[in-house]
């Protein structure tokens, strides 16, 4: 039997997969000839998805990453988008089934983090157990670049970004409606979890399994404080006990208020600040002065015909520059969680503008 939540019973385990097979061959009917298979990914493809309890019932709690492989290019039609909004209703969760990795793709991975992550744990719901064990690179079972620790640290300080405008609100109005329930709490937690596993990859110690990250963290010689390290460790193995039960009972199921995410932003800062020191050899006294550095964080971006689209993006924002967009957010991120000043106009109308460029480039 697959097992899909760490938590989760094994009737519930077993209530999963009976939806997800069917869902799975509901896509292969519909993508007829060119399938190849449907590949789950995330926590759940790696069996340790959270699992929370609602009205008295095991119930999922993260969404469903999934990827269909396909034997050459194709769009994902409207017909497999009902399917899967189908099955929200069904499962209570969002199923994102991103657009389609031909064989070729599949074959050609880039060496980030999502497809080390995907190579390391996933199930496969219908197809060909073996395509992506027989057809991913050889460099997803190497150490990953440095860089991979960067952008999730961008992605995970964003969501705390967010989730610091958004505990600003409830501040000021105890009515606000946050985007979700548990919006805040969420991103918190997946922040702090960022925090071990950017460092693990900074440190060539990545992937390790969920269930050994605490310890490879523990043993390994970090470039920080020990009193920092241990707030660090601290901080991570809540997260990974609110990934796998959110509701746990030695988890507050309340908001992090803002100290609380004052506190994690002064961590992000600290390891962005160490993680830049290994990956590029270079020093920076703050977060103002990293900032200040206009080197180029993602030389990959700045390569020959890039040079040209990364003119044309800038382009369209009224900016002549040949620096891919993205660029700037590491450097804006790094001063907004540094100095958290949400009720300065200019601070709020800052962040407002990082975000809506970040969901752009994120």
């Amino acid at each position: 039997m697959e097992t899909f939540t760490h938590e989760g019973s094994a009737a519930f385990n077993k209530r999963v997969g009976i939806v997800l097979d069917t869902f799975a061959e509901e896509i292969r009917t519909a993508v007829g000839v060119p399938f190849k298979a449907l590949v789950l990914g995330g926590g759940y493809g790696r069996g340790e998805g959270a699992c929370v309890i609602k009205e008295g019932k095991e119930a999922l709690y993260n969404d469903l990453d999934l990827f269909m492989i396909t034997a050459d290019a194709l769009e994902l039609s409207d017909e497999i988008k009902h399917i899967a909004h189908r099955y929200e209703e069904i499962l209570g969760i969002d199923v994102d089934i991103g657009r389609p990795l031909s064989l070729k793709e599949l074959r050609t991975l880039p060496h980030q983090l999502m497809w080390q992550d995907l190579a390391a744990g996933h199930k496969v719901l219908a197809g060909d157990k073996d395509i992506i064990t027989a057809n991913i690179p050889d460099w997803l079972g190497k150490p990953l670049p440095k860089g991979e620790a960067l952008r999730l640290m961008l992605n995970r300080g964003s969501g705390l970004l967010q989730a610091v405008i958004q505990a600003y609100e409830l501040d000021k109005d105890t009515a606000h409606q946050l985007p979700d329930s548990d919006f805040i709490r969420r991103n918190y937690h997946k922040c702090t979890l960022a925090f071990g596993d950017s460092l693990l990859i900074a440190y060539e110690n990545y992937p390790v399994p969920m269930q050994e990250k605490a310890a490879a963290l523990r043993t390994m010689s970090i470039g920080i404080d020990d009193v920092i390290k241990q707030e660090v460790l601290r901080l991570f193995e809540k997260a990974v006990i609110f990934k796998h039960r959110p509701d746990a009972p030695d988890l507050t199921t309340e908001q992090p208020d803002m100290n609380t995410l004052v506190h994690a932003a002064g961590l992000w800062v600290v390891l962005l600040l160490l993680m830049e020191s290994v990956r590029t050899g270079k020093n920076w006294e703050s977060a103002a002065s990293y900032a200040a550095d206009s080197f180029i964080r993602e030389p990959d971006q700045h390569k020959g015909r890039l040079l040209i689209r990364n003119l044309i993006k800038n382009g369209k924002r009224g900016r002549l520059s040949f620096r891919y967009p993205r660029e700037q957010l590491y450097r804006e991120l790094a001063e907004l969680l540094d100095s958290i000043k949400p009720e300065k106009r200019a601070w709020y109308k800052r962040a407002e503008d990082f975000l809506t460029l970040w969901n752009q480039y994120n």
